[in-house]
Formats: structure tokens, sequence, C-alpha cells
């Protein structure tokens, strides 16, 4: 089962115990999770962008307090699209941030760089009141780091030929036009914002090909995508490449294409090393394909880099003892069509780059991807990602959902923590504070903070669309959603027992287990910005979580495939062995369509008739179908919604077995979605 703010405001956490809540920081726009990190006392600040009305997008911060409530929150933003990519937090509590921008009036003070450029570093006081400095910059930035004096590091990549190099470093050139090459740089910035201390760009050329001139002639890529310093002041990137010259002499792989690390001195003078992270590439004209791919980065005070990301290389350098040595997907891939599902991967590598430490993969049988990496007190080594892996370790979880939290221990040899949890509510970023409290968001706005310790807190930590989509916070008016969080349902499924309000409306209940509960949002809800939502199980009111309310937010159910449950106009179930013919009528079923008068007070009841009031809009394919029907799905609750519409003829998807379709609604789309069909 599946399910489905903010200005600055107000939304509140769920307030739990002073360790543990979950709570959503959006309101009816989409909001994009950059960043959370954590301060020495325990809050937490996020950074992201959302997007307006008018399709452009504005950077945020929030900070939130050890409670989970917010007590700062800011904006920035030019009148294009603006959006962040990374945080960090200086010695005396200065907000940094950057990312892209392509608004020619970004807000500018004291820029070292005031022609528009597609990057932006911006520097805030500590309550966000005042804008210290804000700069464009000559590239998008990727990550960001600050080091105790307040000077900011950046990395990313450029095809520019003139990024701007000093003495001792590399100095690329990027090169645009055929065979162009892009530079992964490391750019020191001074803390005043005024000048560059010092910049890096490392460009490679070499590229495996395995035959075929377009390769020859085709872009060599290289990026840094993290960021990471030690206490010296050394800088340390993990990033990308498709090319296989970049190494240092005497690095721990000098041939390889993929995942590398760099480190650049403290004095900015030199190349420390730059080692690649596995050997492994899949040629296919004009790729490479490498197999091993780096998100994160993460350094000791000994300077140590721990490198994560994701791989499908069945000889990455993993060591003797470690928690899982070798890869646990296909044991004879046949790449590049379709590439093997990758493993997450940790690599611990020893402060001049020359070896592992230790390595180890994380994975089950599908794909599984490491998106974030922090380090707790003792040495634990935190990772938060994605997993589509039945068999993925969840040793504490309490969900079946598609992100994991696990922490390896120092030795990298066995994971004290492991947790599997709702899709989008934990996998963008984590973090770790001196009390060892884990702090972590997913891409969508819901953020959590996880004693690892002990058991789980009872509570709400995201809700969804029950036919579709990710956990967010957001509800809609007549919507069936799903709720999910530790223990707030009885641990053998069935509605009874539990009641569930939403806004001060009781909310029927169609199904509770031990973490998700599906019910039908009131539709007397419609008009409000936000819904307090809470779970009465066992007679214990549980904490309110702060639910954004949208006008609409469609998403059609599916079949245990994937696809649409559908029903062809001859009465079969859509299937490979039914499909659905061109000029056909066929049905669907959605929910979230949004506020209908006609039925405020009735959801949860079963419609007894059909009751046509033209709810949605149906796309096959980037045609317009002919809608019939969109109404009460009679035997079905209030609350869905039928949907009968004639499949356009298309002949030029005719050699292929599916159409896909979204459903629009109050301005709002689904996500795509397939039908079997033949025209």
């Amino acid at each position: 089962m599946r399910l489905y703010l903010l200005v600055a405001v107000l939304s509140t956490a769920a307030l739990l115990s002073a360790a543990e809540y979950s709570t959503y920081i959006g309101d009816a726009n989409d909001y994009h999770v950059a960043r959370t990190i954590a301060d020495s006392v325990g809050n937490t600040y996020i950074a992201g962008s959302r997007v307006l009305a008018s399709q452009t997008s504005e950077i945020f911060v929030l900070k939130l307090d050890t409670t989970g409530k917010i007590v700062l929150f800011a904006t920035l933003s030019g009148k294009g699209s603006d959006s962040a990519n990374d945080l960090a937090l200086d010695s005396a509590a200065n907000i940094y941030i950057a990312g892209a921008t392509s608004s020619a009036n970004f807000p500018l003070h004291n820029p070292f760089q005031s022609t528009p450029g597609p990057g932006f570093l911006v520097k805030f006081s500590p309550d966000a009141s005042q804008l210290l400095y804000s700069t464009y910059f000559p590239a998008v930035v990727k990550a960001l780091a600050v080091d105790s004096a307040g000077n900011a590091y950046v990395t990313g990549n450029t095809f520019s030929p003139d990024f701007p190099v000093t003495p001792g470093l590399p100095a690329g050139p990027a090169t645009r036009g055929i065979a162009a090459a892009s530079g992964a740089f490391l750019t020191k910035i001074s803390a005043t914002g005024e000048r560059i201390l010092y910049s890096a760009l490392m460009v490679g050329h070499g590229k495996d090909c395995g035959g075929g001139s377009s390769c020859f002639t085709s872009f060599r890529n290289t990026i840094g995508v993290a960021i990471a310093l030690d206490p010296s002041g050394a800088a340390y990137i993990a990033g990308n490449t498709d090319t296989n010259d970049l190494a240092t002499p005497g690095a721990m792989l000098t041939k390889g294409t993929g995942a590398f690390v760099a480190k650049v001195n403290a004095a900015g003078t030199a190349l420390s090393y730059l080692t690649y992270v596995g050997p492994t590439y899949y040629p296919f004209v004009p790729f490479t394909n490498p197999a091993n791919t780096a998100r994160a980065i993460a350094v000791d005070a000994s300077g140590n880099a721990y490198v994560a990301g994701s791989t499908f290389d069945p000889i990455l350098p993993t060591t003797k003892g470690a928690y899982q040595t070798t890869y646990n997907g296909p044991t004879n891939p046949t790449p590049p069509n379709p590439l093997p599902p990758p493993d997450a991967f940790v690599v611990k590598l020893n402060p001049g780059g020359t070896g592992v430490v230790w390595a180890t993969y994380i994975g089950g049988k599908d794909a599984d991807v490491a998106n974030s990496v922090a380090l707790d007190p003792s040495g634990n080594v935190w990772v938060a990602g994605t997993t589509a892996s039945q068999d993925f370790p969840n040793t504490q979880g309490w969900s079946q959902g598609g992100d994991f939290v696990v922490a390896l221990n120092a030795t990298g040899s066995s994971l004290p923590y492991a947790a599997r949890f709702p899709n989008d509510s934990v996998a963008q970023s984590v973090a770790v504070d001196a009390a060892g409290l884990v702090h972590v968001a997913g891409s969508t706005g819901l953020v959590s903070a996880i004693a690892p310790a002990q058991p789980p807190v009872a509570r709400i930590v995201g809700i969804a669309n029950a036919a579709a989509g990710p956990a967010t916070g957001r509800i809609v008016p007549g919507e069936i959603v799903a709720i999910y969080g530790p223990h707030i349902g009885p641990a053998t499924p069935g509605a009874g027992g539990v009641q569930v309000s939403i806004g001060g409306r009781d909310a029927p209940v169609l199904y509770a287990a031990d973490s998700q509960i599906n019910a039908i949002v009131p539709f007397g809800v419609d008009g409000r910005f936000s819904a307090a939502v809470h779970v009465v199980f066992k007679g214990v009111t549980g904490p309110d979580f702060l639910a954004g309310v949208s006008a609409a937010d469609p998403e059609v159910f599916r079949n245990s495939e994937g696809y649409a449950a559908a029903i062809n106009q001859d009465g079969t179930i859509n299937s490979p062995d039914h499909p659905a013919q061109g000029g056909s009528i066929v049905s669907i079923w959605v929910t979230g369509t949004g506020y209908e008068p006609s039925l405020d007070g009735r959801e949860g009841q079963v419609a007894a008739s059909a009751e046509d009031f033209d709810c949605c809009e149906v796309d096959v394919m980037g045609v317009r179908a002919d809608v019939l029907y969109g109404g009460t799905a009679p035997g079905l609750v209030v609350g869905v919604v039928q949907v009968n519409f004639r499949v356009p003829v298309l002949e030029f998807f005719a050699a292929q077995p599916y159409l896909e379709l979204t459903v629009q609604a109050g301005g709002q789309s689904s996500l795509p979605v397939r039908i079997y069909a033949r025209q």
C-alpha cells in the first residue's frame, strides 16, 4: 500500500521527547531539500529550494530547535530560478548557502563577481537577518564546506576555458566544442567573500571508448559532487569522471574511471593526491558507463576520507572483515543495456590517498544507492540513501519503504544500526550532532531526529497519497492517504481500535497496521493552509503532525506491476494478455482530485450511484484523451474517483505494448503511469 510548507512560519513539528521528532517543513509549494546539518547543541538546519506559483524557484534556509520547532526561516531569490545545492555553518553560526541561479538580478552584497553567472554563494548572519555577502560564481556550485576562519570551499564542474586557477594547482584547462572537456573545480573563497584565495581545475582527456569514432569526439566530463575539510584546513572532494588520466602518481588507483577522491593541501599550493575508487566500466559508444559513482564524502580528524555512493563494480577494493565484501548484484551482468543494479558502498581512504583502510558494499539484490554520509563522535559512519532490495538490512526498521539509514562501526565490519523508512522521508541528507542524535531529511521536506540507541517513539513520520507518490506532509480534501510512522497502529492489521483526526474532524479509517494507517481526508479541510493530523491508538493520542493542505494532488491507483489498475471496455482487466485497443474506453481510479461540494460530509461512505462532477483531464503520450466520465466510483468509498476515457489512436506508438498517461485535476498532474495497449 502507498501513500502521499512553509512559510516561515509556523509549521510546528510533531513535538515528542527532547530527542526524537518528525516534522514537515513545506507548504502548498513543492519543496526540494538539498542538505541538512546539525550544530553543536542539536539544532537542525535545512536548506533547499521551493517552487513558486510562477514556476520559478527561490532559496530557503530554516532552523529547527531540539524539539523540531521552526525558529528561523529565510528566503532569497531574484526573478529567475534559484536553487540551493548545499549548506554550511562556521564556528560563529553564520550560514552559508551555494547553488545555481538563472536570475539576472540575484541579490548581491560585497560580491567578488557581480556579472550574472550560473552559480552563487551567500553568507547570512546567524539569525539570517543580515546578508553578510552574496556573490555570483562562474559555475554552478554543487557542494560547499566552511573552515573555522569562515573561508568557504566550493566544488562543481565547468566547461569554461577561462575558469580562475591559481599557481601550483591543476589548471585544466576545460574546453568547449568537439570533444569538449569539463573540469571539477575546487575553489577557496575568503571569509568576507570578496576574493578567491586559491582555485584548482581538474580536467581529464583520456577516455576508454571501446571503439567507435563518435566516442573519440564525445564530451569528457569531470565533476566534483561533495566536499569536506580536515582540521588542518586541507580540502577533499569526491567526484565522478568518464576519463582515465586524472590520478596522481602514487595514488591508490592511478588507472580507472568513475568515482574519484582528490585532496588539496591546507596552503592551497598543491594537489596532495587524486585517486580513482574503482577500475570497472562498461563501454557502450559513445558512453563509458563507469561502475562506481561517488555521491558524498566525510573526513575525520586524522585526514581519512570516507566516500560513499553506488557501485556495480565486482572488484571494488573491499577489505577482509568488512561488513559486505562482495557485490550483491548479478554475478554475470550483461551491460550496458541494462546496466546492473548497484549496491551502496563506503570506502575509507588513508590520509595519503595511497590505500584503503577499509571498504564495503551495502546492498541487496536490487538497486541500492548511498546519497549522504556523516561521522558521529564515536567514529561510526552514518549513511542515508535509497533501496529497492527486499533483503536490504533492516534490523531496527519499522517500515519496508525505499529509504534507509545505516551506521557502520569504526572498522567498517558491522552495522550497529540499520533501518528502512518510507520513500522520500530520510534519504536526502544525514548529519549527527555531538550527542549522537541523527538528523535526517527527505527530498520533499520531511525532517526527523532519530535516537538510534532507543526504540522509536510512536509518531507520524510522513503522509502520502495512498495511490502513488512519495511521502511528504501534504494532504488534499477527500484524498485517501497513507499515514506512516512507527507503532501508530495494531500489530495485526485491521481498521479497529484506531481513530484519526485531521483538522479537528474525524477521518474515516480504511486500514490500520503497526506502521501505516490509510484514512480519508475530510472534505471540510478545504480552504485551510494547514491541518493538524493526529492518531489515537489504544486510547493514547499521538503528537500532532502539521500537514500542508493542497487544492489537488491526483494520483492513479496501480496494480502490483506498477501499471494503472484499469478495466477495458469489454470488462476485462487491463493486462499484457488483455491490452486496451486504440479508440476503446478504459476505466481507471484516482484519488486526490480535490474538493467536491456535493461530496462534503460523505467521505468514507460507499458510493451507491454514479455522480459525474467532471473532475479530471487525461493526457496519453502527449495527446489529450476524450474523458467521458469523472466522478464517484459506484461500490467504492467516496474519496476514490473513477475516470473513463477513450484511448487515443496513436499510430506512432503502435509497436510498443503500453501507453503512458497522466491525470490532471485542479491544475496539478499525477505521476506518469502506464496501461497495456495495442493500437
